[in-house]
C-alpha cells in the first residue's frame, strides 16, 4: 500500500493515534478518533482496511471498534447541560433507544440515580417508559406502609397482593422462540427472491439498523449458549464451526464492500 497522505492528513492521523494509544483513556474520544481516520481513510498509506488498521495497529477487534465510534456519536447528541456517558456500556444502551428519546430517558436516568446512571438504569428507565407503573402496582407489594395517624386506622386497605405468574419451562419457551426468529429470517430471505425485490432494494436499506440489531442478540444469543461446552457429537461441533465461519466470512465481505474506495 503506497498511498500518500497529505500533510494536514498526516498531522490528523498524528494526533487521532496519540489519543488512542493515550488510553484509551475515554472511550468518547477514542470513539470519536477512529470514526474521523475511518471517514477520511487515514489508514490508507499502511493498511488497505480500516477493520485491518483498528486490527493490526490497535489489536482492536472490529465489533469494538465500531461499538466506540457508535458510543462516541450518541454522547455527541447529549445536550452539554446535561453530564455525559462515562462508559461506553451507557453510551451502548442509549443507542439503542430512539434517538429523539436519548437526551430525555438520559437526563431522567441521571436524576434517578443520584447521579450515578449505569447502562442498566438506562434500560430500565426506558422499559418504564413503555409500560408505566399502574396505581395497583404503586400499593401493591411489600413496599407499602399503612399510615399512621387519626383517621388513617381503617381509612386504606392494601389490595392483596397476586400470586406470581407461573412461568413457562425455559425449554419450551426457547424453543417457540428460536422457531419464531427461524420462520422470520426465512421469510425475510423468500422477499430477496421475489421478481419484484430489484426494482425496490433501495427501499430495503432503512430497515438494516432493526436487521443488524436482531443480528447482533442472536451473536450475543450464540455467544451465552457456550457451544465449545456441548455435550454433542464431534459431527455436529464441526457443523457449527463450518457453518458460523460461512456466515463470518459473508459478513466480513460485506463490510470490506462498505469501506473500498468508490
Amino acid at each position: 500500500m503506497t498511498a500518500i497522505l497529505t500533510a494536514s492528513e498526516s498531522t490528523a492521523l498524528t494526533e487521532h493515534e496519540a489519543v488512542i494509544e493515550q488510553g484509551i483513556q475515554t472511550f468518547y474520544e477514542v470513539g470519536m478518533a477512529l470514526a474521523d481516520i475511518r471517514n477520511r481513510k487515514l489508514y490508507r498509506a499502511d493498511y488497505g482496511t480500516f477493520e485491518e488498521y483498528a486490527e493490526t495497529r490497535w489489536q482492536m477487534s472490529r465489533p469494538r471498534a465500531y461499538e466506540l465510534m457508535a458510543a462516541a456519536e450518541v454522547v455527541s447528541g447529549i445536550p452539554d447541560t446535561l453530564p455525559k456517558p462515562s462508559n461506553a456500556g451507557q453510551a451502548s444502551a442509549l443507542g439503542r433507544i430512539p434517538e429523539p428519546q436519548r437526551a430525555e430517558i438520559w437526563e431522567e436516568t441521571v436524576e434517578r440515580t443520584d447521579g450515578k446512571p449505569t447502562a442498566a438504569a438506562v434500560r430500565e428507565t426506558y422499559e418504564q417508559r413503555q409500560d408505566p407503573p399502574q396505581d395497583g402496582d404503586l400499593l401493591a407489594g411489600d413496599d407499602w406502609v399503612q399510615p399512621t395517624g387519626p383517621g388513617f386506622e381503617t381509612a386504606v386497605t392494601p389490595p392483596a397482593v397476586a400470586p406470581k405468574t407461573k412461568r413457562r419451562p425455559l425449554p419450551e419457551a426457547f424453543t417457540e422462540a428460536g422457531r419464531d426468529l427461524a420462520r422470520a429470517a426465512e421469510r425475510l430471505t423468500r422477499l430477496t427472491e421475489d421478481d419484484r425485490f430489484p426494482k425496490n432494494r433501495d427501499t430495503t436499506h432503512h430497515q438494516l439498523p432493526e436487521l443488524l440489531g436482531a443480528l447482533d442478540h442472536t451473536t450475543r444469543l450464540i455467544q451465552a449458549m457456550h457451544l465449545d461446552q456441548a455435550q454433542t457429537t464431534q459431527e455436529a461441533r464441526r457443523w457449527w464451526a463450518t457453518s458460523l465461519n460461512t456466515i463470518s466470512d459473508a459478513l466480513r465481505d460485506v463490510a470490506n464492500s462498505l469501506e473500498q474506495e468508490k
